[in-house]
């Protein structure tokens, strides 16, 4: 079967049209981008939007559903998915400079209306940053928080973008009404297109869950000098009895010399708890993963917000997105019985809000993984004997983890 049928026949079982499809070219369906729009809507149902270089929606997409998704857009023949997860996210890929901002009509002429707020003047920028693209941009639309992906290829040329310092300078900016202001992000160490992220081609996720409409659009830009002394790949924090567990990785550290841990009950007044030294010599710049990990014995009861404080040796420093526990909901949630021979299982009003559930062996490979934890519990009658560590991600965002021990 022809390219251009198969993806017309997925798109007619997966998703539904609205408004007119001006053309299809290749592997690429577009559709009007002017006023009314046309947007493929993708069900619940649809868990990856991912189609390939040459079949791609040049135009919008709407996405049901809160799984996260990548949304298969371009535009010009370049294939260009951003992904987020909350429920009814519209966006589209322009790829033309946003200081122009109309793109290409597959049928002729131009599409004479922009995107709310535009043009995005290019040259209007906030301090931190030294450039924003300017050769593409993204019209990202919702009112839920979620964490915006977008990506990059060889088009984009990061190395100019860049000024060629590299990843650790590129950034998420957002324009909000007068100037692009740069939005915490983290490159990704396995892309959005299931590749490492490489100059040539890659992505970025914004640190901290925003909701799409507080920035008319998004692009690519860079960082100043000496704005970000890491480039961190996740910062996770969970409860272990009656402490906070954080652990976080770098996937590179220029000069770094140490991480402050910061927590607030409000995620607004924040105070210093401690501070964890940088693995690295820091005169030496790393490009492998580095792991660390922190224990506050100490938590405030109730909800506790932490945040990372990463300082460079010349006292410049970056924060890390936001995580949160709560230590007053530990009644909600039981994991029995403890020791276990046979099955383990879950109990409590907390249950139903569970979105994963893994369980990792004493050498810290994940044994079991599951997006719920079933009703008949999880069979560890033929697993070794030893202290195991249950953890829980939640669909608020929140994390837990118990220690499981395994005995006969």
């Amino acid at each position: 079967m022809p390219r251009i049928y198969s993806i017309i026949l997925l798109l007619l079982i997966l998703a539904s049209v609205y408004n007119p499809v001006v053309s299809q070219d290749d592997g690429a369906i577009s559709t009007k981008r002017d006023l009314p729009i046309g947007i493929v809507s993708f069900g619940i149902s649809v868990t990856s939007g991912v189609l390939g270089n040459d079949n791609f929606i040049d135009g919008y997409i709407k996405k049901a559903g809160t799984e996260t998704f990548v949304f298969p857009v371009g535009d010009n023949g370049s294939f260009r998915p951003f992904a987020a997860f909350p429920e009814q996210v519209v966006g589209a890929y322009f790829g033309v400079d946003p200081s122009v901002a109309v793109t290409s009509n597959p049928t002729g002429g131009n599409y004479g209306v922009l995107p709310a707020g535009g043009p995005f003047n290019a040259s209007s920028i906030e301090s931190v940053l030294s450039a924003v693209s300017k050769t593409e941009y993204w019209d990202i639309n919702g009112p839920a928080s979620t964490r915006i992906t977008l990506s990059w290829d060889a088009n984009s040329d990061i190395n100019t973008l860049t000024a060629g310092r590299g990843l650790t300078k590129l950034t998420i900016a957002g324009w909000n009404g007068s100037q692009w202001v740069n939005i915490a992000s983290t490159v990704d160490v396995n892309s959005i297109f299931e590749a490492p992220s490489t100059l040539a081609a890659g992505s970025l996720t914004t640190d901290a869950a925003i909701a799409p409409d507080t920035y008319n659009v998004y692009t690519l830009a860079a960082m100043s000098d000496g704005a970000l002394p890491v480039v961190l790949v996740s910062f996770d924090a969970s409860t272990r009895e009656n402490a906070s567990y954080l652990e976080w990785v770098t996937a590179s550290e220029i000069n770094s010399s140490h991480f402050e841990i910061e927590r607030s009950a409000d995620a607004k007044s924040w105070s210093y708890v401690d501070q964890v030294g940088a693995i690295k010599d820091a005169a030496v710049s790393g490009a492998n993963p580095e792991r660390y990990d922190f224990t506050d014995i100490h938590p405030l009861h109730g909800i506790n917000f932490y945040r990372l404080k990463m300082v460079d040796r010349d006292g410049t420093f970056a924060y890390s997105r936001i995580a949160k526990v709560d230590h007053g909901a530990d009644s909600e949630l039981h994991v029995f019985p403890n020791p276990v021979a046979e099955r383990l299982f879950l109990t409590g009003t907390q249950a139903q809000n569970v979105r994963t559930a893994d369980l990792v062996d004493p050498n810290g490979r994940t044994i079991y993984s599951s997006k719920k934890m079933d009703n008949d519990g999880i069979d560890v009658s033929r697993m070794p004997q030893g202290l195991y560590l249950l953890k829980f991600s939640f669909v608020d965002g929140l994390s837990k983890s118990y220690k499981v021990l395994i005995s006969r």
